[in-house]
């Protein structure tokens, strides 16, 4: 499973305890939220909520909040996300919008992020605060996404509502609300309220829909499943947050891993989520009595700053020297821990030197493979995904080379030809004939190169060659070659 580094602000416990002045507290039901998650092989539905007119209220945007049903998701790959949700009456079970099928009005209020999908309920903001002074927190100072698509995009609220968004009169019949987190994070949970003004048993689905797009981020879906999250990076940041569940556990414990593969008890730790500040392995289990007796299911995972992962970037070039475009391939060796855990979310730069040190020629990318480069000097810059501090790189790569052509006309641009790199290499010998094959020069490694005369004489414009005995860099045995090629001289 693909692993990434959280890069989301720590919630303090004492956050847990935040309450708002002069408005009722949400009730627990947010604790008990079901997982969701939205990618191209899953589009989940779920039953609504009825029965509950009187809901919770007054919350954000929403003037009411009849049927709540409470849901959280997970953040997998970072970016924008942006969700359509719906609800109807699927009169054919088959958890599909089809033509024939009535949708019922579908109002929301989303909240985040945060380190676990197991927060305290009155942490979720009620109101909105305009000017910012963390008082007179009102619903009434909340805004519909219909009216202000980008009141909550650009954070106007000052709350903790990520976005809210209600049909202003049934007559419109707006059946789809649109949900947006504009910078998820990686590890971040939010928690989305979702309403049912009409009091009618169907279905919800929360839909993204700009999956596959620039810049859009995804879900993880790992969170449908019982147990505990996939393993953590973490670039150097502790504590973070792991959690888990289990289908009809009513009780939590957590282990830690002693380093012999024994797990210990951590005391106190009996709630569904963890605040862990080392790494480590780390196990929960899921109990159906309160005397945690009967175990309904274990699951570990591991959690590893990547901060310092790697030790060593080794590039290495596939094609023999002189071929004109070529691929690098970059090798890592990674600390044990790393190793051992199977992380592999890693990304590579590639820096080229052109004349005035080294500058970024590739931008970082998730292959270990440049293809199509020329001839040169080059770094490769490794690191573990959005984890800057775990940059390490590479020593110097030399690429031999040649150029296509020069123009010897004392513009101090392409004035002479000479072989790319072969400085390095005082044994070797280079030769540049005419079309005849008459000997014009011999060139010094590292000397000055062919200014485009013979005898003091300027030579006219035409496809002049070369042959170069040398050491081949791309062997181990720095086996002894010999190469020909040709080159435009231009005036």
């Amino acid at each position: 499973m693909n692993k990434s580094v959280p890069q989301i602000n720590i919630l303090f416990y004492f956050l847990f305890a935040i309450q708002f002045t002069g408005v009722a507290q949400i009730d627990q039901e947010c604790r008990a939220s079901q997982p969701f998650c939205s990618d191209a092989a899953q589009e989940l539905t779920f039953a609504n909520t009825t029965g509950d007119l009187d809901g919770l209220g007054e919350i954000g945007c929403l003037n009411t909040t009849p049927n709540p049903s409470w849901y959280f998701l997970r953040i997998d790959e970072p970016g924008e996300l942006v969700f359509d949700i719906q609800q109807w009456v699927d009169a054919n079970t088959n958890n599909r919008l089809d033509r024939n099928e009535r949708q019922l009005d579908v109002d929301f209020i989303a909240w985040g992020p945060f380190q676990t999908s197991f927060v305290d309920c009155d942490v979720l903001a009620r109101g909105c605060d305009l000017n910012g002074d963390d008082e007179n927190i009102r619903p009434a100072e909340c805004v519909n996404n219909v009216d202000d698509p980008e009141f909550y995009i650009q954070d106007l609220d000052t709350e903790n509502i990520t976005d809210c968004s209600y049909a202003r009169t049934p007559e419109e019949n707006i059946f789809t609300e649109t949900f947006t987190i504009p910078n998820a994070q990686t590890g971040e949970y939010y928690i989305i309220l979702i309403t049912n003004f009409a009091d009618e048993a169907g279905v919800i689905q929360l839909q993204q829909t700009n999956l596959g797009e620039e810049g859009a981020g995804t879900t993880d879906c790992s969170v449908l499943e019982d147990g505990v999250g996939p393993d953590v990076a973490t670039c150097g940041n502790f504590p973070v947050f792991i959690q888990g569940r289990f289908s009809g556990a009513i009780a939590y414990q957590w282990y830690r891993d002693d380093g012999s593969g024994n797990f210990v008890i951590i005391t106190g730790a009996t709630e569904p989520f963890l605040e862990v500040n080392q790494n480590g392995i780390y196990q929960l289990r899921g109990y159906s009595d309160a005397g945690r007796t009967n175990e309904l299911g274990r699951d570990d995972l591991i959690v590893q700053d990547v901060s310092s992962a790697i030790t060593v970037v080794l590039p290495t070039v596939m094609e023999e020297s002189f071929s004109g475009s070529y691929t690098i391939t970059t090798e890592l060796t990674l600390i044990p821990e790393v190793e051992a855990g199977d992380f592999t979310d890693f990304e590579y730069s590639l820096y080229r030197d052109i004349g005035a040190g080294f500058n970024e020629y590739r931008p970082f990318q998730e292959s270990p493979v440049f293809e199509n480069v020329p001839p040169g000097d080059y770094r490769v810059i490794a690191r573990y995904a959005n984890c800057p501090a775990s940059e390490v790189e590479s020593d110097i790569l030399v690429i031999l080379g040649y150029p296509k052509y020069f123009t010897p006309n004392g513009d101090s641009i392409h004035d002479t030809w000479t072989l790319i790199n072969i400085e390095d290499q005082p044994s070797a010998l280079i030769f540049i004939f005419d079309r005849s094959g008459k000997l014009l020069k011999q060139l010094i490694p590292g000397g000055p190169g062919w200014d485009g005369t013979f005898n003091g004489k300027l030579m006219p414009s035409s496809e002049y060659w070369f042959r170069v005995e040398f050491n081949e860099p791309t062997d181990p045995n720095m086996r002894r070659r010999v190469f020909a090629g040709s080159f435009s001289l231009i005036r």
